[in-house]
């Protein structure tokens, strides 16, 4: 997105220079509540405490590996799951795009079951943008972050009016058959 001839002049790094990788916990034990679970194929519950509070990237440890998700709202992430704590202001973003542009299956630690280690997470090397370029890409790329958490919530209303006017549609407490559309 940002290429430029400054670009070479970024240092080598690992992503360990970036972020933190955190193991993910168990959820069973949990009650349920408004909290997400983060399993690798997305939301597995809700419940009624976080894992952690700030804005990460969870990325599979076993499964599907290439399915990273950006969060930024309290979560619970399953024993399955890394989580990420970032180590530089504005750094979130930029970290799950350069994750989804990795080909993260292709570096499979497992044998049976498809899986990560924090070992290999921690050495991918990338160039460290420097911080103007970080905030530069953070305020590029935050309007559509704002747009899709919107939508995301305007979907889930729009699901449980679906889901409480349905039943009753189908029952026949609500008739809508005078409504000339």
């Amino acid at each position: 997105m940002f290429i430029t001839d400054a670009d070479s002049l970024w240092p080598e790094g690992k992503l360990s220079d970036l972020i933190e990788v955190c193991y993910g916990k168990d959820h069973k034990k949990l009650h349920d509540g408004d909290i997400p679970v983060y399993g690798s194929g997305g939301i597995m519950r809700h419940v009624d405490r976080a894992l952690y509070e700030q804005e990460s990237v969870l990325v599979p440890r076993k499964g599907t590996l290439n399915n990273v998700m950006y969060v930024n709202e309290p979560f619970w992430s399953v024993d399955t799951m890394f989580f990420t704590k970032m180590k530089r202001q504005n750094v979130a973003k930029f970290v799950f795009h350069f994750l989804k542009g990795k080909d993260l299956a292709s570096m499979n630690a497992g044998s049976a079951v498809p899986s990560m280690t924090t070992k290999i997470l921690n050495a991918i090397p990338l160039q460290i943008p420097d911080d103007q370029m970080l905030s530069t890409f953070e305020a590029q790329v935050s309007p559509f972050y704002q747009t899709a958490s919107y939508n995301n919530k305007e979907s889930e209303n729009l699901a449980a009016i679906r889901d409480s006017l349905l039943p009753k549609l189908m029952s026949g407490e609500i008739d809508v058959s005078d409504i000339d559309l």
